[in-house]
């Protein structure tokens, strides 16, 4: 048989191809596993006021795909709590909340896609001079090179 599922045609070697029902197209590009991504960032003399806790940057040759972020004050109720995807010095929100606890932790589940330099933080406010803030991230990087 001639066409995309013949192995010997030309234009097979040109990426992963797949069956729609009508027709075979060429696949994008499937996200697969390479290793866990885990980040724990801490801030254990927190200054009073607005303080920011930043994960490292994707590196390169890499994507990460975050999946749950958590931030905390352990000493006092923060007046507020925004989570962001943070990419070519923008803050992208994530999760902004003004009802966390002190000591419990304000949780964000889903999916991001980050790339080379980006990085994910938290802006925690209302803290009081010598608090504990975390920040904490799980996903999973992509191999890209």
């Amino acid at each position: 048989m001639t066409g995309i599922t013949n192995p010997t045609e030309e234009y097979f070697k040109d990426g992963t191809w797949g069956w729609d029902g009508s027709q075979w197209r060429k696949l994008g590009i499937l996200l697969g596993y390479h290793s866990a991504l885990s980040h724990d960032v801490a801030n254990s003399n927190a200054n009073a006021g607005t303080n920011m806790l930043a994960t490292g940057a994707v590196e390169t040759g890499y994507i990460w795909v975050v999946e749950t972020i958590a931030a905390m004050n352990v000493n006092h109720a923060p007046s507020r709590i925004a989570i962001t995807a943070y990419r070519s010095e923008i803050d992208y929100p994530v999760l902004d909340t003004s009802s966390a606890t002190a000591n419990i932790w304000t949780v964000w589940n889903g999916q991001i896609v980050l790339a080379v330099g980006d990085t994910i933080r938290t802006y925690i406010f209302g803290c009081t001079a010598g608090d504990v803030l975390y920040l904490r991230a799980l996903g999973y990087k992509v191999a890209i090179a």
